[in-house]
């Protein structure tokens, strides 16, 4: 529609698309007020580079009248004069021609402004397309944290659905592992199936291991310790840890190891333990 109104205020629109225009200012204040804006945009730059024609050719135009006036008045008078009188050519100056076609002043001030705000429409449209780029990215990350949400969650729920599951089963034997003198506070829960031999660890306080260092379970057996696998990872409490099948047990009990494991506890590293 800012096209139309630049076009109805240059006066080059036809007598339809000038009442449609007038039609649609008097409806809407918003472009009523958009198409004053640029009328007088118009006015004001006509009037800053309007021409003044020169004084002397008020007079020549004045003779020109005058002498058309008694022309028609004396016809012989004017044969006469037609017969006798030269033909004299009148130099137009720049400034006199540029008087003489005011229509291509206003063309010529249309062509600028519509220029100017062409230039102005490109940068404001520019700033709103990396606005909206820069919102869509940010409505993207946002969506992706609540996809990863979303899943941790999930995994939650599965995590909690497995550890029912576990203590439905009338063959799951339920061992929880309280903290030693290294970290009182420390509680582990071990789901062991006798039938399947499966081993499930729940982590729910614990340390967080220090760097190099992971935590081992055991399974203690006549005194003597079997490996039931490793626990990795950053953020290891709420979790469920699935680990080596163990046939036989009397104990359970977990010691923070190096990287990799160890083929016996480290004894003074012992966190949790717990009997069957």
């Amino acid at each position: 529609m800012s096209g139309v109104l630049e076009l109805y205020a240059a006066g080059v629109l036809s007598a339809d698309e000038k009442a449609e225009v007038e039609r649609v200012a008097q409806q809407y204040p918003a472009v009523q007020a958009e198409l004053d804006l640029i009328t007088n945009t118009f006015d004001r730059y006509a009037n800053l580079h309007a021409i003044t024609p020169p004084a002397h050719l008020k007079n020549k135009v004045l003779q020109a009248v005058a002498q058309q006036k008694a022309s028609v008045a004396n016809p012989a008078l004017n044969q006469n004069a037609a017969q006798t009188q030269t033909a004299r050519v009148i130099p137009i100056t720049r400034t006199e021609k540029l008087a003489a076609y005011p229509a291509f002043s206003w063309l010529v001030a249309a062509a600028l402004l519509l220029l100017i705000l062409s230039n102005g429409f490109s940068y404001y449209f520019y700033q709103n397309w990396k606005k909206s780029e820069r919102n869509l990215q940010i409505a993207q990350a946002s969506q992706q944290q609540y996809a990863n949400n979303i899943e941790q969650v999930q995994q939650q729920l599965t995590i909690s659905r497995k550890e029912v599951a576990l203590i439905r089963d009338a063959n799951t034997q339920r061992v929880e592992l309280k903290g030693m003198e290294k970290s009182p506070s420390s509680r582990v829960t071990v789901y062991w199936r006798r039938q399947s031999k499966d081993v499930y660890v729940n982590i729910e306080t614990l340390p967080a291991a220090p760097v190099h260092k992971e935590y081992q379970l055991w399974a203690i057996v006549d005194g003597k310790t079997v490996d039931a696998g490793m626990i990795r990872g950053a953020n290891i409490e709420g979790e469920l840890y699935h680990m080596k099948n163990i046939e036989e047990a009397e104990a359970f009990a977990l010691t923070l190891e190096p990287v990799g494991g160890s083929k016996i506890p480290t004894l003074d590293e012992m966190y949790v333990m717990g009997k069957i």
